[in-house]
């Protein structure tokens, strides 16, 4: 019988493993998706690389069932400039295609190739694209053609593993029948495939996954489902799923995008196997990934992992910026106008004007973080070309 703390020193050595551009985490819910744009007026050019300063307060936890748990640490790093921490993290990329579409990075499939969509608004998209930040050039993924017989259209957040990318459409049909249609393309290049068309059951998908042979979604009302990626059968329940909404596969939790307060993380890969959230008293909007949690206390964001350990309050990171929010490759917290990375415990923070963050796109937590400057150009930060923790 496992217990929690080997499940939890489990999924660590796993973190430490996997290679960083798989890891993209997991997520995106039907509901919500709305570009953020932030703006931020004097902020000081900085970042932090260097280790902790200082620790400066420390503060007694006491979990959900009265239990005292360990100090938490409220800790002030150093900062330097971006370019000086994260060169290699730093690029452009143009804003329009040659057609006048507009550009939208979704994340990043690894330190250089990423995800855009292209479309003629923000919320419609007819094609992906795959930018190389190192010969600054585009190549076409899967193009988002309309069938015929459609009122609307709408693409939404992609999921990818090593091989594939998968997407949904929320449909409607002339006729006034809504439609789910689930999509898959090859990141080598090859025509777009569609695996399956949905009325009736099913209209729900909140967040999608891909993993080797089989697309993997959770819905509104809770249960995590799938199908072979080759299509042709129904729908399956995933046992011991029922009430879960996806975070990214093979992890699931009983906490959708409302206040409800998470519980629990739930390992779906085997027989389901559950680690539960320890959730200090005064700590709210905790919301946790397969590794790392985030939320608030007193109006500071606050991050630990699943199991309570590893709390820390760092100071100067602002808070997550939507509630389903956890650190995107769980190592970064991204909020308005910092970046927090676990891995070196440094805050990241950076001069623009307004900033957009590729999470209002992306299945799971974005690696890009972008802002405009010029009309016709964005400044990238790609979170997945960091180097890893020495």
């Amino acid at each position: 019988m496992r217990s929690e703390d080997d499940l939890a020193e489990a999924l660590r050595a796993a973190a430490d493993r996997a290679p960083e551009p798989s890891r993209l985490l997991g997520g995106v819910a039907a509901r919500r998706r709305r570009r953020r744009r932030r703006r931020t007026q004097g902020l000081a050019a900085a970042t932090a690389v260097a280790a902790v300063a200082a620790v400066i307060a420390a503060v007694t936890l006491t979990s959900g069932n009265g239990r005292e748990e360990a100090t938490r640490p409220v800790t002030a790093p150093q900062v330097v400039p971006l370019e000086q921490a994260w060169p290699q993290a730093v690029t452009t990329m143009p804003a329009q295609g040659p057609d006048g579409w507009r550009r939208f990075p979704l994340t990043a499939f690894d330190a250089t190739r990423v995800l855009v969509a292209t479309g003629p608004r923000e919320d419609t998209f007819r094609l992906f694209e795959v930018y190389d930040t190192v010969t600054r050039t585009f190549r076409e993924l899967a193009g988002l053609t309309v069938p015929p017989g459609m009122r609307t259209y709408l693409p939404q957040p992609p999921a990818f593993d090593g091989t594939n990318l998968a997407w949904y459409v929320k449909a409607l049909r002339d006729d006034g029948t809504p439609v789910r249609e689930i999509w898959t393309a090859p990141l080598a290049g090859g025509a777009p495939r569609r695996v399956a068309a949905m009325t009736g059951e099913h209209l729900r998908i909140e967040r999608i996954a891909v993993n080797g042979d089989r697309i993997i979604w959770s819905e509104g009302g809770g249960g995590v489902w799938w199908m072979p990626l080759a299509g042709g059968e129904a729908p399956r329940l995933i046992p011991g799923s029922e009430g879960l909404h996806l975070i990214r596969w093979p992890w699931a939790t009983d906490a959708d995008d409302s206040q409800k307060v998470q519980t629990k993380v739930v390992d779906l890969s085997g027989d389901p196997y559950t680690v539960r959230v320890v959730i200090p008293r005064d700590v709210v909007t905790l919301r946790c990934g397969p590794f790392w949690c985030w939320g608030a206390q007193g109006g500071r964001s606050y991050l630990q992992r699943a199991d309570g350990t590893g709390a820390i309050e760092p100071q100067g990171l602002g808070l997550a910026p939507r509630l389903a929010d956890y650190p995107a490759l769980d190592r970064f917290a991204v909020s308005d106008g910092e970046v927090y990375d676990l891995a070196m415990g440094a805050l990241v923070t950076f001069e623009r004007v307004g900033i957009w963050w590729g999470d209002d796109r992306s299945a799971e937590p974005s690696t890009i973080v972008y802002w405009m400057v010029s009309g016709k150009e964005y400044r990238l930060l790609n979170l997945a070309a960091v180097p890893p923790a020495q």
